[in-house]
C-alpha cells in the first residue's frame, strides 16, 4: 500500500513539476511560495493585527504558531528527502533551494492555518482563500520542494492549527 502511495505521489509530482512547465507558472509560482514564506506570514498578520479588527491578529498568531510548531517537529520524525534531492531531472529553482526534509509542507500548513482562522471567523471568505491555498500548495510541487502527500498533510496540519487557535484564543 505504501509503495503503492508513494508511486502516485511521484506521478502527481512529475506532471506538476514537468508537464505543467511554461513561462508563466515559472513567475507565478515563486509569488505564491513567497506568500507563505515566514516574512510575508508576519507582516498579514501584523495588518490583521492593524487594522482588521473582526479578524484578531492573536488567533492568526496562533494558528501560524501551531502549524509551524507541528510541521517542523513531524519533518524531523520522518525526515523525507526533497524531491529535487531524491528524483531524477526535478524542475528546481536554485534561489529556492531548501534541503530540510521534506514532509510535511511548513509552506502549506502556514497559509492554511492563516486562511483558516480568517475562514472560521468569516465563512464568506473561504471561496476566495481556497484557490490562493491550492496554489501555495500547488507552488510547492511546482519548484520541487515537495511531493503531493506533503502539501496535503500541510494543509491538514494547517487547517487543524486554526481550529485550535480559535478554540484557544
Amino acid at each position: 500500500m505504501l509503495k503503492k502511495l508513494t508511486r502516485v505521489d511521484i506521478a502527481i509530482f512529475n506532471f506538476c513539476n514537468k508537464k505543467l512547465k511554461c513561462r508563466l507558472l515559472d513567475w507565478i509560482m515563486p509569488i505564491f511560495t513567497h506568500l507563505a514564506g515566514f516574512a510575508s506570514v508576519v507582516g498579514i498578520c501584523l495588518y490583521f493585527m492593524l487594522f482588521i479588527p473582526s479578524v484578531p491578529g492573536t488567533n492568526i498568531l496562533g494558528a501560524v504558531f501551531f502549524a509551524q510548531l507541528s510541521a517542523q517537529s513531524i519533518k524531523f520524525v520522518f525526515k523525507r528527502v526533497r524531491p529535487h534531492i531524491k528524483l531524477p531531472d526535478v524542475n528546481i529553482f536554485s534561489k529556492l533551494m531548501q534541503y530540510d526534509p521534506s514532509f510535511p509542507s511548513a509552506h502549506t500548513a502556514t497559509i492554511c492555518a492563516l486562511a483558516g482562522v480568517i475562514t472560521l471567523l468569516h465563512p464568506w471568505a473561504f471561496p476566495l482563500l481556497l484557490p490562493v491555498c491550492a496554489l501555495v500548495g500547488l507552488s510547492r510541487i511546482y519548484l520541487g520542494q515537495h511531493y503531493p502527500g506533503d502539501v496535503l498533510f500541510g494543509a491538514v496540519i494547517g487547517c487543524i492549527s486554526a481550529e485550535l487557535s480559535c478554540l484557544i484564543f
